[in-house]
């Protein structure tokens, strides 16, 4: 498993313009983003594959609603 600190998630979900802070954790309490790995007092990782995973599901979801969205207005 590799870990990743918390400005290296914000850039992984927010692209070349990283998420604040806030909103991942934000993000986090909703379970929209996936929960940190505590390795120490005051200081947390995220899994990697756990993020990309999270991300591939935001991407997936995203084609399915678009594809239904189509599939709507022809009704």
């Amino acid at each position: 498993m590799q870990l990743i600190d918390k400005s290296e998630v914000c850039r992984l979900f927010g692209g070349n313009r990283p998420l604040n802070a806030s909103t991942l954790y934000r993000g986090i309490k909703l379970g929209r983003y996936p929960r940190p790995v505590k390795v120490g007092p005051g200081s947390s990782r995220w899994s990697r594959e756990e993020c990309e995973a999270a991300l591939q599901a935001m991407a997936d979801a995203r084609v399915v609603s678009s594809t239904s969205a189509i599939g709507d207005s022809s009704e």
